[in-house]
């Protein structure tokens, strides 16, 4: 027999290997998303990282972040106040060597008025300026607002000449009249406002005298009353507050005049017209009641008392 002839098979091809990492089945699931989502922003991420524009930024806020962390901890350890003074003493000896330094505090009045010698040296204390202080450290606004805050100050203003002069200019509030509260003498201006003690007599010479506790607010409406009767004001010397309810008139005299609680125009108006018909005021008498109304008492001085006789007496001491 004939040999035969075995024949191979052919072997079965095999599927071709893929290149790469081989492919994970596709995920159906609510989490593929995500997975995809987590990783587009973790490659974002890395780009970032190599992007220029975006490492400055990175780099610069983490230098901001470290410098903040350091002011933080030299302030807490009082290192930048050490550091200030320093830098502020250095630059004021520099001013000064340069000439930048305060030598001369002008405290003066505009034209036409005039302050004393008082007032000049408590509105340079007020100011708080000192000599040798550094121009630069002067500040106009808080000088003034520190001078004006004087009773008898009605506007300041305040320049710095350079190089070394401080420049107050003050316009002081008109003083009407003095007022002795307590056994202190103040002036006072036209709304009863104390401008300042008066130091000596001679500066209070002139001035209508007010006395009594509160008596400075109610008497510009007495002065105002007056001002209808020179007459009575000028033989004014003195106005007491009384009470804190009525006024009290001293004359020149020595007699006193004893006004209403109400109806003070009224019983000027009649004393007045008592001056006009009688020269009532020109007669020696120690006391004239007027807080009645319609009604005069007048109490004769106690020298026309010991030579009159007591009916004489009686009738000096009449109503009228």
């Amino acid at each position: 027999m004939p040999a035969m002839r075995q024949t191979r098979r052919a072997a079965p091809k095999r599927a071709p290997i893929p290149r790469g990492r081989p492919r994970s089945p596709r995920r159906t699931d609510s989490h593929a998303w995500t997975m995809k989502l987590g990783a587009w922003a973790h490659a974002r991420m890395r780009a970032a990282q190599y992007d220029g524009p975006t490492r400055r930024i990175l780099v610069g806020f983490t230098i901001v972040s470290v410098f903040s962390i350091f002011v933080l901890l030299a302030a807490g350890l009082g290192i930048l106040d050490d550091m200030g003074r320093g830098i502020q003493t250095s630059a004021g000896n520099a001013a000064r060597g340069a000439g930048l330094a305060v030598r001369v505090v002008n405290v003066q009045a505009p034209n036409g008025l005039h302050l004393s010698e008082y007032q000049r040296a408590e509105a340079e204390v007020k100011s708080g300026v000192m000599a040798d202080d550094v121009m630069f450290g002067v500040d106009p606004s808080e000088v003034r607002m520190r001078v004006a805050e004087l009773p008898w100050v009605e506007s300041v203003v305040v320049r710095r000449l350079w190089p070394d002069q401080i420049q107050i200019l003050i316009t002081p509030r008109a003083a009407t009249a003095l007022w002795q509260d307590q056994g202190k003498l103040s002036f006072m201006d036209g709304t009863g406002r104390k401008l300042g003690e008066a130091k000596n007599t001679k500066s209070a010479k002139g001035y209508a005298l007010v006395v009594g506790a509160n008596a400075g607010p109610q008497a510009p409406a007495l002065f105002e009353a007056l001002r209808a009767y020179p007459t009575i004001a000028e033989r004014t010397s003195a106005a007491m507050w009384i009470g804190d309810r009525r006024w009290t008139l001293r004359l020149k005299s020595g007699a006193d005049i004893l006004l209403p609680e109400t109806g003070m125009v009224e019983a000027l108006a009649q004393l007045h017209a008592l001056q006009a018909s009688h020269q009532i005021l020109d007669r020696e008498f120690s006391r004239l009641d007027l807080r009645t109304s319609g009604t005069l008492i007048l109490r004769p001085t106690p020298e026309r008392l010991s030579v009159t006789k007591p009916q004489d007496a009686a009738k000096s001491a009449q109503r009228v």
